[in-house]
């Protein structure tokens, strides 16, 4: 069935086109009369044609959707008309991206006949628009097995990211992104789309091993080595020989084990703590870090010379709120994963539950949304509605306080005044302080140190 947006801010037209192109049974009529609706049916739905009244309420907001169409994936066909019929009007409409363009001083039939050419020409001249069409969504389907979902331009670009470095079995990728981006899923996503997929996949948050204990779990030690190693013990890397070694907050490693890390990425030879006896390893790395590493790097916490030899291929992963267009998707995909795994039945999520997902700031990404709407799964029957939502999403997290800071205030005297700010509107949970902030606990702590921030501060 042919899905058609009509848009256009006089009701009485609205209705009239709607009701004459219902007599077709081969449509399925959508209609928008404002401009804030008309972009969140484009950015949710897909449709095989727009019309859109050029001036919605002015000309600005007309070529704004008509743009907004025309930048969609899916590559919707465009008629703009308007009740000013000009020269000007129509060079602003195709150049916005119109396909063609039309006055309302129209008979509903010409409409008709303008609609069933566009609509033809587009079976020919779209073919190729179509088999990449049919490819993202096979690329959706798959990639969905991660959690990784959407339709916007910065997932789509992440996707194809992900391809083109899983082609190559060998090169080092460092991932970044804040917290609950899904950096862990990106990963492993890279390594079952490559050669390796039947080798194993081993990650590793490093930021959650003891300092003294980190070589022993990545390179592995001899019985006798140290107190407590009462038998010798592979490291991680054996683990992932043959497969792929996801190292987590990358920037938590001191700089000893970094130049392990790095003799290890220039020979792919390891020695196991207490041992002189180099063991050969086949490991393809990924590194992820939610810290700028360049900035640690400046401040003589991170060698240089590893980050340019983990830095082979960048992925940044995007926060939620630069993506909120994919919300909508993120809600469904979870919704059907939940009603699976906890045998619920929730059939709908309310417009109002809707919005306020939608317009949530996200501070913990994609992780916080999947962990809200879990909860939310379980409370609800067959209806989700605001009521199953955490009051904290209808409400700034860190209250109404505004805060200020003169021009020229160093940025470590903002960064500190911060810190304090949202660690005392969480009364000092350094956990929910970190997730607020997006950064990991670890660099939350070595940020507390450099600061000189102590407890009796807050």
């Amino acid at each position: 069935m042919i899905s058609i947006l009509i848009i256009d801010d006089e009701v009485s037209m609205l209705r009239g086109i709607e009701f004459h192109l219902q007599e077709s049974t081969n449509y399925r009529i959508y209609t928008a009369s404002d401009r804030k609706t008309a972009i969140d049916l484009l950015n949710t739905h897909e449709f095989d044609l727009v019309v859109s009244d050029l001036m919605l309420p002015e000309i600005v907001d007309g070529l704004a959707i008509i743009q907004a169409a025309k930048t969609q994936w899916y590559l919707p066909s465009v008629l703009a008309m308007t009740a000013f019929d000009s020269v000007e009007n129509a060079v602003n409409a195709m150049k916005a991206g119109a396909d063609d363009f039309i006055s309302k001083g129209f008979g509903l039939d010409e409409m008709s006949l303008r609609i069933d050419n566009m609509l033809e020409k587009k079976k020919h001249v779209d073919r190729l628009s179509i088999e990449n069409r049919i490819l993202r969504e096979t690329i959706q389907k798959q990639f969905s097995d991660y959690q990784i979902v959407g339709k916007s331009s910065k997932i789509i670009s992440l996707m194809k990211k992900v391809q083109k470095v899983a082609a190559d079995a060998k090169v080092t990728c460092l991932i970044e992104g804040e917290s609950g981006t899904g950096k862990e899923l990106v990963a492993s996503a890279i390594h079952d789309l490559s050669t390796r997929k039947n080798g194993t996949f081993v990650a590793v948050n490093t930021g959650g091993i003891p300092k003294d204990l980190i070589a022993s779990e990545l390179f592995g030690h001899l019985k006798g080595s140290f107190t407590g190693a009462i038998s010798d013990k592979k490291g991680k890397f054996e683990e992932a020989h043959k497969g792929s070694l996801f190292l987590d907050e990358i920037s938590t490693m001191d700089v000893p084990v970094q130049i392990s890390l790095l003799r290890v990425l220039e020979t792919s030879l390891i020695e196991r703590v207490g041992s002189i006896k180099p063991i050969k390893v086949d490991v393809r790395i990924i590194c992820a870090s939610n810290d700028d590493l360049q900035k640690l790097i400046e401040k003589q916490k991170f060698r240089e010379d590893l980050y340019y030899r983990l830095n082979v291929f960048n992925i940044e992963l995007p926060p939620l709120r630069k993506r909120k267009q994919d919300i909508p998707y993120l809600i469904k995909y979870f919704r059907t994963l939940f009603n699976l795994e906890l045998n619920k039945a929730i059939k709908e999520i309310t417009a109002p539950a809707l919005q306020v997902l939608k317009e949530y700031s996200w501070p913990g990404n994609v992780r916080e949304l999947r962990n809200v709407l879990l909860r939310a799964v379980l409370a609800a029957e067959d209806v989700l509605d605001v009521n199953h939502l955490p009051t904290e999403l209808t409400k700034n997290k860190l209250g109404s306080e505004i805060i200020s800071f003169r021009a020229g205030t160093p940025l470590s005297e903002v960064e500190r005044t911060m810190i304090l700010q949202t660690l005392n509107a969480v009364n000092g949970n350094k956990l929910k302080a970190a997730e607020i902030l997006g950064i990991t606990r670890r660099s939350l702590y070595n940020k507390l140190e450099d600061y000189n921030i102590k407890d009796k501060n807050l």
